[in-house]
């Protein structure tokens, strides 16, 4: 069970009865000690909807050279390996997240995203 305390409603949108439980994996890039993605799990079971992870990755994150992106990489095909074994597909998307992940969220019950602190990840929240 996730800690209440550890939830937070970004908007107030009801149910919706759609295709599938979105994920949006944004700081916690991994499939295990990942409170989102276990309530996001738990939100699908709920509804007796599958989940799906997305990661959006973006040409320019701030900071972010060619080895960041290599590793970031190995990493995703790491977490979307473990992921699989528990049934949830990860879809990598490229693109900036103000656009990806809206035209996902058209299909999905619900949207779950985890909390990245930087400053860009609260701007695409």
């Amino acid at each position: 069970m996730i800690e209440p305390e550890r939830i937070e409603l970004l908007n107030a949108a009801g149910e919706k009865d759609r295709r599938f439980v979105l994920y949006w994996m944004q700081a916690a890039q991994r499939s295990t000690d990942n409170h989102a993605l276990e309530y996001a799990v738990q939100t699908a079971n709920r509804r007796n909807k599958p989940v799906l992870a997305a990661f959006s990755l973006v040409d320019d994150y701030p900071g972010a050279n060619r080895r960041h992106y290599a590793f970031m990489l190995d990493g995703l095909r790491q977490t979307a390996a473990a992921l699989a074994e528990r049934g949830i597909r990860l879809a990598v998307l490229h693109g900036s997240p103000e656009t990806t992940i809206p035209q996902l969220a058209k299909q999905a019950d619900a949207v779950i995203v985890d909390e990245g602190y930087l400053r860009i990840q609260r701007q695409w929240r």
